[in-house]
């Protein structure tokens, strides 16, 4: 009989999720894929990740006698249609959610873009402009270079559309959320009451580092994203890839800081989802609001 997962974590991109699967993966009684090819396999979602049911499913056959087995996409917390989908196959699965200020993660998933080639839009602020146009093309959602919802860099830091969809699919003991602060702040602790929350012994202590760290900006953008598309071609694959780790290797800068009139007006159009998603959770997100 395969190993079904019974927890997920679901977002959201940018968050600290990397992280978070390296600290319970090394739980012995909990089971996620090794691979970080495959940490993120979305099954659960309409337009990205695996199809295949069965091939989805072989990502755990090594869970053996695991209690918990899980694993981690966040595209589960932007796909409208995802908490439904894990609800209907799984319903006494857990939800764990990893949620950071809106303002900093939108333009750490529009760093991350940049550098792994999906986007070409520079500068942010430009990339924030077009996400209207980008929302209401219907050939954009279905043919872009990765994944729709990422490409919504404000839209996808609304949390409390996202958040409402899988209390009203699950109980609330079946949900956990936390914030990228404990999880930076004091790891161990916040790890060991996931532990806990999975019904495995809460007091293994996790080897705690930070992962999936911010990277250097590359110089040429749109170059850059080009060569992501030449790789992505099988003839090409072998030339696009080494063209694009010379680019990624020789053509790079430190991404500057937010320009503050930025932060300030992002800041200004996440505040009213702030409050709702503080009052929803009943969590203090007040530090959020400076």
């Amino acid at each position: 009989m395969a190993n079904i997962p019974n927890f997920f974590i679901v977002g959201a991109a940018k968050s600290g999720t990397t992280s978070l699967w390296m600290y319970l993966k090394q739980h012995p009684d909990i089971f996620m894929p090794e691979d970080n090819r495959s940490k993120e396999p979305a099954f659960f979602c309409n337009i990205h990740g695996y199809d295949d049911y069965e091939q989805y499913l072989s990502l755990f056959d090594g869970a053996a006698d695991c209690r918990a087995i899980g694993e981690a996409s966040t595209a589960y917390l932007t796909s409208p249609e995802s908490s439904s989908l894990i609800r209907a196959k799984i319903p006494d699965a857990k939800i764990i959610v990893v949620l950071r200020n809106p303002v900093d993660r939108a333009y750490s998933l529009y760093r991350w873009m940049v550098n792994h080639g999906y986007e070409w839009i520079s500068p942010f602020e430009k990339a924030l402009e077009i996400e209207t146009v980008r929302k209401n093309d219907k050939s954009f959602y279905s043919n872009n270079p990765l994944y729709y919802y990422n490409y919504l860099y404000f839209e996808s830091g609304l949390y409390f559309k996202q958040i409402s969809r899988y209390f009203k699919e699950f109980q609330t003991d079946q949900i956990k959320v936390i914030l990228l602060e404990d999880l930076s702040h004091r790891p161990t602790e916040t790890v060991q009451e996931i532990y806990d929350f999975l019904g495995v012994d809460p007091n293994f202590v996790p080897e705690v580092k930070v992962h999936n760290k911010a990277e250097l900006k590359p110089v040429f953008i749109k170059l850059h994203s080009k060569l992501r598309v030449i790789q992505k071609r099988r003839f090409f694959s072998r030339a696009g890839k080494s063209l694009f780790n010379l680019n990624v290797n020789l053509f790079k800068l430190k991404w500057p800081k937010m320009a503050l009139n930025t932060r300030v007006f992002l800041l200004e159009k996440y505040r009213s989802d702030i409050e709702l998603t503080q009052e929803f959770l009943k969590m203090d997100l007040r530090h959020w609001l400076k």
